[in-house]
């Protein structure tokens, strides 16, 4: 079996998707690694803004999803209770348990990376194919030889 090529990649290179009040940014899954990888997507709530649905009770999945709070002050709702988040927070979220995030009370955007054991569990990861056609686009495919030459015109 071939060795896969390493990858670098940085949200800012990303582009999200999605609209409204939240917007995802695929970083890892299989097409861009080219193995079987888990499944890493940064997400950003806009100020004011919440992942809550028309039925009031946010999501629910089949398999444990994990969340990373990077930046923001919003609520981690679990099966209706609201836990206050802060960055370093991680939430273990079992299969079926009702989650979403709410920013309503912010006045700056909540950001979290979610993971995933494989990508097929995100629903989002299926939106992007249909969308797209691919499940990630990056802004510059020339992202990182350029970062790799910056660096060495630093070094010198």
């Amino acid at each position: 079996m071939a060795k896969a090529e390493w990858k670098l990649v940085n949200s800012e290179n990303v582009a999200p998707f999605g609209s409204g009040d939240y917007q995802s940014r695929m970083l890892t899954g299989n097409e861009m690694a080219g193995e079987e990888v888990i499944n890493i997507n940064e997400g950003t709530l806009k100020a004011g803004g919440t992942t809550n649905n028309e039925s009031g009770r946010g999501g629910v999945h089949e398999l444990t999803e994990i969340y990373y709070i990077i930046e923001g002050d919003g609520d981690i709702v679990l099966d209706d209770v609201h836990i206050p988040a802060k960055a370093g927070d991680v939430y273990v979220i079992p299969g079926g348990t009702y989650h979403w995030i709410d920013n309503s009370k912010s006045t700056k955007p909540f950001r979290i990376l979610t993971f995933w054991e494989r990508q097929e569990q995100n629903e989002v990861y299926h939106a992007r194919l249909k969308a797209w056609g691919t499940s990630v686009k990056n802004i510059d495919d020339a992202y990182t030889e350029k970062r790799i030459k910056s660096a060495r015109r630093t070094r010198r």
